[in-house]
Parts: structure tokens; C-alpha cells; sequence
């Protein structure tokens, strides 16, 4: 048992009632992965408005155990989902609210009001969106959304291994009043974040994967592009395709290309804004080889 599962465990045996639930990004699963969770376990979805109904299979859903409500049944249920989810589960959420309930009450999250007095779909189980809003307890509808939740751990981007950060809702078992999350321009530009190192990891799931020796989940991604990225800067690479390229061939070929006379020289020239890193490395390597 790892340390992060006895700690789910720990916290499940001092509140008997409370349940164990896991939010899972469908559309990261295979159909064969998607479907043995739908049979193993209970689960909702939770973009349950009808603007949303085309969505409403591949987005986010939230996941329960479908057997016994023991502390073995949930841990079983734990496990479970962790083989067959690992890179899709987005959180993991314990509630004294019953899983049914709690789906409903979470989903009414899923449209949020923006500055601008329009309305929204809001991703608020990303790791991104939802450390953002739960620093913004003070607008209208989040506390409100937080109510039943006693905790709740999101992705934590590492880049070495899957993390998680733990938060802490309000444990109280209760439905919410009906209040609309309400976004100001703060939270709203915060929501955007850094729209570069989340596409990157995403670029980067299958090279990694073919690659195979390494951690590839979605948070040990996020932690690999940030960590590269702050490398990128720090050397003066200012273009962002610059920043691109180090990123995606560090992540890639790092341990091959680290302390080369020709990796060194083809930084050197993207620096100094002679040619793009890419070009500078493939230029190099030629005369190498040559």
C-alpha cells in the first residue's frame, strides 16, 4: 500500500461514514479501460446539462464503489480504479454525501458565470482550475460547492512521479443553495494559466509512453514540461519555439544529448537568435556526421 493510499484508508477508518469517490476524464480511456469501470464500479457523469449532453460520455465522471461500503470494499474499490484509470483520474474525493447526491450537487458546478455576465463551461476538476477556485472561497457559489466535501486530492504535477495534493472542503452533508459560481477578472486570468506547459504535456503522452522508461501520467508530464521549461529560460532561450523545442527533445533525448559538444553549440546558436534550436542541433548533427 502506498503512503497515499493509507492515508485514503487512514482518514476512512476515523469517518465511518463517509464514501470514497474518484472523478475520472473519460475521454483519456480506451473503450475496453471505459467500459470495465462502468461495470465495476457505479458511476455518473457529471456534465448532466443537456448544452452538454454531446460531451457527456467522454468528459468528467464521477465513480464509486458498486459493492460493499466497508473499508475493504472501498480500498478494493481504490485499487481498482487505479489500474484501470491511472492517467485519467482527475481527483479523488471523500463525502459523507451519498455518491448520487454528490455527483448531482458537484455537476451544478459545470456552468460558472464569467466577468463579463455570460455563462460558462467550467473544467473545475482540472488540477489547474481547481486549486484556483478553491484560493477563491470568498466569490459567490464556491463555498457553497466545497459544502459536502470533507477532502479532496487533486494531480499535483512532480517530475517523477504520479502526486497528489490534498485539500479541504467543508464536511457538511448538505446540498447546495442553488448559488451560481461567479467569476471575477482575477480568478477568470487565472483559470487561463499557462496555456503552453499543459500542451505540451499532453504532445508528450505517447512519445513518453513509447519510450517506456519513465512514469508517464498526466501530473509527472505537467512537472517534466515545467521543470524543462524554467531550464529553457534560464538559458536564454527567449523564442517560444525555442522554448518548445528544448522542452519536447530534452524530455525525449536528454540523456543522449546532455554535456554533447553539438547540443551545446546548437543552444548557443538559438541563444544568440542565429537559427531556431531544432534547425541549429539538425544542422550540427549533419556536420557531424558528415
Amino acid at each position: 500500500m502506498t503512503p497515499f493510499a493509507e492515508g485514503i484508508v487512514d482518514e476512512l477508518r476515523r469517518f465511518p461514514g463517509h464514501r470514497l469517490t474518484a472523478i475520472v476524464e473519460m475521454a483519456l480511456l480506451d473503450d475496453v479501460s471505459r467500459n470495465h469501470v462502468k461495470e465495476r464500479c457505479s458511476g455518473w457523469p457529471l456534465l448532466q446539462q443537456q448544452d452538454f449532453a454531446n460531451l457527456r460520455d467522454v468528459g468528467p465522471w464521477l465513480f464509486a464503489s458498486a459493492g460493499q461500503h466497508t473499508l475493504q470494499g472501498q480500498y478494493d474499490f481504490f485499487c481498482d480504479v487505479t489500474d484501470n484509470a491511472n492517467d485519467a483520474i482527475c481527483g479523488w474525493i471523500i463525502s459523507a454525501l451519498s455518491p448520487l447526491d454528490l455527483a448531482s450537487h458537484l455537476s451544478q458546478a459545470a456552468i460558472a458565470q464569467g466577468p463579463d455576465g455570460a455563462t460558462y463551461l467550467l473544467r473545475f476538476h482540472t488540477e489547474l482550475a481547481f486549486s484556483v477556485l478553491h484560493a477563491r472561497r470568498d466569490l459567490p457559489g464556491i463555498s457553497d460547492w466545497l459544502a459536502p466535501v470533507r477532502s479532496w486530492w487533486v494531480v499535483s504535477p512532480h517530475p517523477e512521479r504520479k502526486a497528489w495534493r490534498h485539500f479541504s472542503g467543508y464536511d457538511k452533508p448538505i446540498l447546495r443553495s442553488g448559488t451560481s459560481i461567479q467569476l471575477d477578472q482575477s480568478c477568470w486570468e487565472a483559470l487561463a494559466g499557462d496555456p503552453l506547459s499543459y500542451r505540451l504535456a499532453e504532445q508528450l503522452r505517447e512519445p513518453l509512453n513509447a519510450l517506456g522508461d519513465r512514469e508517464n501520467c498526466y501530473g509527472t508530464r505537467l512537472g517534466i514540461v515545467r521543470e524543462l521549461l524554467a531550464q529553457a529560460q534560464s538559458l536564454g532561450l527567449s523564442r517560444q519555439g525555442d522554448q518548445i523545442d528544448y522542452v519536447t527533445l530534452m524530455a525525449l533525448q536528454g540523456k543522449a544529448l546532455a554535456g554533447t559538444s553539438v547540443w551545446t553549440e546548437a543552444l548557443q546558436e538559438a541563444k544568440n537568435l542565429r537559427r531556431p534550436l531544432a534547425q541549429a542541433l539538425q544542422v550540427r548533427m549533419r556536420k557531424r556526421s558528415a
